[in-house]
């Protein structure tokens, strides 16, 4: 059987550390736009059906 476990980096390992990702604090206003256009568009799917 096959090992992938010196495929990957070991703790003493001396590769570059990945660059990390910068979070941030709040969505942007076009992110939230967007998440409410999505949304209205999956809840119009939704109307009429639920009463039949």
């Amino acid at each position: 059987m096959h090992s992938y476990a010196h495929d990957e980096p070991s703790i003493d390992s001396s590769d570059k550390p990945l660059p990390r990702v910068r979070a941030i604090d709040e969505p942007s206003a076009e992110l939230l736009d967007r998440a409410l256009v999505g949304w209205q568009r999956f809840l119009s799917t939704f109307e009429g059906g639920l009463d039949d």
